[in-house]
């Protein structure tokens, strides 16, 4: 089961005690580098690129499901902790395949409900695995589950790229369960929300999530300089939550961007849904 990185370029965070209605409202897009899951008869046991991890997401998960007898091995070219999405592309991987061995015609709802829950309980996301079930550039209306969300069509999806420039980790659970934080995030991304539902094109979220990071303060000193040099490009903004640089280009542009960069790793707009 493969599903793709998630990229949120501006968000704003919902927090309930009912897990099911926190989440984020947001905006995002999802890329063709993301998890590939697998389960196999085993003790329980969970791998991320053949390293046995005790991965909070997956262990939710399994324990929410109540399955035994099955280890879940988790492959991604891109590293957990970098505002990638690749914590809930490995909730909602392993929700897909327990789904499966459970009862193949189970509820594909049901199982985002799952891979929801798992991440809102260990602080690892808000909304990623939302954009992940739809695929594509999407607009999350609401937080939390049932989705309300909005795929925005793109235009000539095969001239673009989004680079990736990794500079760093960051701990997604310090930002979205500090006041201080959600108070400058919550007012900004309110603004912005708005502003992208009146201009859903790829330039205006780039423009925008850009705005996002520079007016919250989330973005670093380093990631604000590369952006300055990346102004050819059809933007660049900093990946949330991660210290992870993302880039739009064309394919006139790509050459001169990578030479911007030191470790890029190049991927394509993915647009398949989920499953």
């Amino acid at each position: 089961m493969f599903v793709p990185g998630h990229i949120t370029g501006f968000f704003r965070i919902h927090r309930e005690k009912d897990p099911l209605r926190t989440g984020s409202t947001g905006v995002g897009i999802t890329v063709d580098k993301g998890v590939t899951t697998e389960v196999r008869s085993g003790e329980g046991r969970i791998y991320f690129n053949d390293r046995e991890m005790d991965l909070c997401p997956t262990k939710e998960i399994l324990n929410n499901m109540g399955i035994e007898g099955y280890d879940v091995i988790h492959k991604s070219q891109l590293p957990l902790g970098c505002g990638l999405g690749v914590s809930g592309g490995c909730a909602l991987g392993c929700a897909y395949e327990l789904g499966r061995i459970m009862d193949p015609q189970m509820n594909k709802l049901e199982l985002l409900k799952i891979a929801h829950i798992s991440e809102v309980r260990c602080g690892t996301g808000l909304g990623d695995v939302m954009g992940q079930y739809f695929g594509g550039f999407t607009i999350r209306k609401k937080p939390g589950f049932p989705p309300d969300v909005k795929k925005i069509n793109i235009k000539d999806k095969d001239r673009y790229y989004i680079v990736v420039e990794i500079l760093g980790k960051r701990e997604t659970r310090d930002v979205i369960e500090d006041p201080n934080w959600i108070e400058k995030i919550n007012k900004v991304g309110d603004r912005l929300l708005k502003e992208i539902l009146k201009n859903p094109t790829l330039e205006n979220f780039m423009a925008l999530s850009y705005i996002f990071v520079k007016e919250t303060g989330l973005a670093s000193e380093e990631i604000l300089s590369l952006c300055e040099d990346l102004s050819f490009s059809r933007g660049a903004s900093q990946a949330m939550l991660g210290d992870t640089l993302f880039v739009l280009c064309t394919d006139e542009e790509i050459k001169d961007v990578l030479s911007v960069l030191k470790n890029p790793i190049i991927c394509r707009i993915y647009e398949g849904k989920y499953g």
